[in-house]
């Protein structure tokens, strides 16, 4: 066995499980699926347990079909971690990344070319690390909000990402 068809099977498994994962947060019946990528059910099938080459026009599909970010799943597939497909799914991440990458690329051209690389990546680790805090910043504001829901069982407090009181209710109003 050549070390191409190796690489291959563990392609083919990370976007398996990269769709997987997205499929457990953004259930849809195999047959919307399957004719959203134009592939009979099996078609599908197979493509979901990572049959076949790497198609970017049913990944891009998928992520229509499911509304999920299909840069992400390509991401996934390419870095290793499946379930980051998952973790981008709603907030379209990678989406948004192509976006300002994009914007990049117009107002830089070919003077991208003399970037070096070790400057690309300071820059990149600079702003992930930037993200990553805010990541966890807005995690953890999501994890004291509920563990509030479970103290006080107002199942109607809304979720405010800043910490700021809403507006509308009355227990936060000054005295």
């Amino acid at each position: 066995m050549s070390s191409r068809d190796s690489d291959d099977r563990a392609r083919a498994k990370l976007l398996s499980d990269a769709l997987r994962a997205v499929r457990k947060i953004r259930p849809a019946k195999t047959e919307a699926l399957a004719d959203a990528l134009g592939l009979s059910v099996r078609g599908y099938q197979n493509f979901e347990a990572g049959g076949g080459a790497l198609s970017v026009k049913h990944v891009m599909n998928f992520g229509a079909a499911i509304d999920c970010d299909p840069l992400g799943v390509a991401a996934a597939v390419q870095i290793g971690q499946p379930q980051f497909a998952a973790w981008v799914a709603h907030n379209k991440a990678m989406l948004a990344f192509a976006m300002t990458l994009e914007e990049f690329v117009e107002e830089t051209g070919d003077a991208i070319a003399h970037l070096d690389t070790t400057e690309l990546v300071s820059c990149y680790r600079a702003m992930f690390k930037d993200l990553s805090a805010k990541a966890l910043q807005a995690k953890s504001a999501k994890d004291d909000w509920l563990a509030r829901l479970g103290r006080t069982g107002r199942g109607d407090e809304p979720f405010e990402p800043d910490g700021s009181a809403d507006p509308r209710d009355p227990d936060d109003e000054p005295s």
